[in-house]
């Protein structure tokens, strides 16, 4: 399949160009060829994710977090080096989608995590350089929950005010928790990374049966054996 119908059915299906992001959201590195028979997903553009993704015999890498951030790279070097260069190395495209894979309805990290835990009348809560990227929603008990993945612990206070028992993130600063106690909403963070695998996997499962193309998960184990 051709890289530029994948990248436009992403585009497309995470409606990448509503969000104002501070990442740099789409195709941040390029690749010789077009043709793409298996492309890989993982939560972060690390060199490992990237050799992973060579290994297994991928052409094109989709991750939640990339190497492109605000004003974009002003210098070659460093971590972004050894991406770039493993990137290359293996003739991989990269394609990075930040605050629209959050968002989702369909495919999102905090949709998804929401029909995880067994939550109904989903709603969605929580903006974000005005973009709205988490939810809220009740569980069986009849507890209202405030989700939204990553390092999102600054919006337990507005999880309160919103009426939530329990609000769920990834990461959270002190600060954050303090604000937290003191309004008297329980918080739970269960990690940035393990947050936000949720709806990398969910779009990964997406494309194959909307495109036909084979797709694999690179977990952090995978990464971390990658030399």
């Amino acid at each position: 399949m051709k890289l530029n119908k994948i990248t436009g059915w992403l585009d497309a299906t995470l409606d990448v160009a509503s969000f104002d992001d501070v990442s740099n959201n789409g195709l941040q590195i390029a690749r010789e060829g077009d043709d793409v028979r298996t492309v890989a997903f993982a939560v972060d553009a690390s060199a490992a994710s990237v050799r992973n993704a060579a290994s297994a015999g991928a052409e094109l890498l989709v991750v939640h977090h990339g190497i492109s951030w605000g004003g974009g790279i002003k210098r070659i070097d460093g971590g972004v080096y050894e991406v770039v260069r493993a990137a290359i190395s293996a003739n991989i495209a990269l394609y990075a989608a930040h605050l629209p894979l959050d968002a989702n309805k369909s495919v999102g990290n905090n949709w998804e995590l929401a029909r995880y835990f067994g939550l109904k009348r989903i709603t969605p809560a929580f903006s974000y350089h005005g973009n709205v990227i988490g939810v809220t929603g009740w569980n069986p008990h009849g507890r209202k929950i405030g989700v939204c993945s990553g390092g999102a612990g600054e919006f337990a206070e507005e999880a309160k005010k919103l009426g939530c028992d329990l609000y769920v993130t990834g990461e959270a600063s002190w600060g954050d928790r303090i604000a937290a106690e003191n309004v008297g909403i329980e918080m739970i963070c269960a990690g940035h990374y393990e947050t936000e695998t949720f709806g990398v996997k969910a779009l990964s499962k997406a494309m194959r049966k909307a495109l036909r193309v084979k797709t694999l998960f690179i977990g952090r184990q995978d990464e971390r054996g990658a030399r």
